[in-house]
């Protein structure tokens, strides 16, 4: 895509936006939230036991633009998701269509329904339970599956479809799904901090938002385990009040907690000015805000500068080994059963503010703006580039490097 041949943007997207500058605040409730526990199994979503690395996955950004919106054709040096391309790459074929009304995502090993709308647009709960008695034969389905199978995705599988070098609609290139909407997808992850809300999914160009559970919205069913998709981390079921609720049966995120399990400890403080994510090995400074209120190319410039000596470091780095985290590695952090900022408890960082952070990923249909994410409760959108937001640098580990920890 090239910015003069734009789209127009879906339109979800600013009616949302002004609700999510500042956290919600929580619904009062005379019921205290208990813990789901969640069970070895619950139909076909197992426990996994003992959580392996994570791998943060490319977003799919292949190009860089400058703040008016310009391509740039020689991006060395500027530090942009596009130049950089970190994360694991996806296999090819990325999808493989199984011929019974269902498709395969190689990557995370997911299944999907291969019809995106085949239940129309549904509030939060009854959409919940026509997913879960979904089954063959119904859909254009002969793949053997029985009601209880199939799930509402919770927000991180309905995320790991998502390539931000596409849009209208967002996921990858050459995929087999049919009747993909440009429009507001349910997740199965409520709002923690208000969960008369639930986390939906523009699928036009990206954000992830929320919406009351009254509204009506798509769903896409899922099924299957992931052995790479992280877990949202959250543990508790609501109804569409927003009052905590029995989670048997409810398919809810809370209920199922589908996902690689966070590592314990999920972090590690390495005493030298970073901190260890154990889940990812990304290596990220302790302090989350080291540089105050900046624009996207100075928060650029300024992580690719960071080095031995600044911002409590005495890690050894060098200019060039730190970077502005693209949306896929800052949105690894956050835990969507916590708010204020959304990272998980016991976590070692210091200064991490609940308010916007810039991410190096622009948005492929409006160049002129980039991704942030807020860390009150997560939710990623987009903004002008010369907005000025918080900066948190990331690194990969240094190899050789007797500070860095985990292998």
């Amino acid at each position: 895509m090239h910015c003069g041949s734009r789209k127009q943007r879906s339109t979800p997207v600013h009616i949302h936006r002004q609700n999510v500058f500042e956290m919600p605040k929580k619904l009062s409730s005379s019921r205290e939230p208990k813990k789901v526990l969640l069970k070895e199994e619950k139909r076909g979503v197992m426990a996994q036991e003992h959580p392996a690395e994570s791998r943060v996955p490319r977003t799919g950004q292949e190009k860089c633009w400058d703040t008016r919106g310009r391509q740039i054709h020689s991006p060395q040096g500027t530090g942009q998701d596009g130049e950089l391309k970190k994360g694991e790459r996806s296999p090819d074929p990325r999808f493989t269509d199984n011929q019974d009304g269902t498709v395969t995502d190689n990557f995370t090993k997911l299944i999907w329904l291969k019809n995106a709308d085949a239940l129309g647009e549904l509030k939060w709960e009854d959409a919940l339970d026509r997913t879960r008695r979904l089954a063959s034969g119904s859909h254009h389905l002969n793949d053997g599956s029985a009601a209880g199978d199939w799930r509402m995705p919770n927000l991180r599988e309905m995320l790991s479809l998502i390539d931000y070098g596409r849009y209208e609609p967002i996921i990858p290139e050459g995929h087999p799904f049919e009747n993909v909407r440009t429009a507001i997808y349910w997740t199965s992850t409520s709002l923690a901090p208000a969960a008369r809300m639930s986390w939906m999914m523009t699928l036009g160009i990206g954000p992830t938002v929320f919406d009351i559970k009254f509204s009506l919205n798509r769903t896409w069913p899922v099924r299957g385990k992931s052995p790479v998709v992280p877990r949202t981390g959250q543990k508790v079921a609501f109804d569409s009040n927003g009052d905590p609720t029995n989670a048997e049966g409810t398919g809810q995120d809370g209920e199922l907690q589908a996902g690689r399990p966070f590592p314990d400890p999920r972090f590690t403080d390495n005493g030298d000015g970073t901190v260890t994510d154990n889940m990812t090995h990304l290596v990220w400074l302790k302090d989350g805000n080291p540089f105050g209120f900046r624009v996207w190319e100075e928060g650029l410039a300024l992580c690719d500068a960071l080095s031995d000596g600044d911002a409590g470091l005495k890690d050894g780095s060098k200019p060039g080994d730190w970077r502005l985290p693209n949306i896929r590695e800052i949105e690894s952090l956050v835990d969507y059963n916590e708010a204020g900022p959304c990272l998980p408890k016991g976590h070692p960082f210091q200064n991490v503010r609940p308010s916007s952070y810039w991410t190096s990923t622009s948005v492929e249909a409006a160049p002129t703006e980039a991704m942030f994410i807020i860390l009150g409760v997560g939710p990623s959108i987009f903004e002008s580039k010369e907005h000025p937001f918080f900066i948190w640098p990331v690194r990969d580990k240094l190899h050789g490097h007797r500070k860095d920890q985990t292998e």
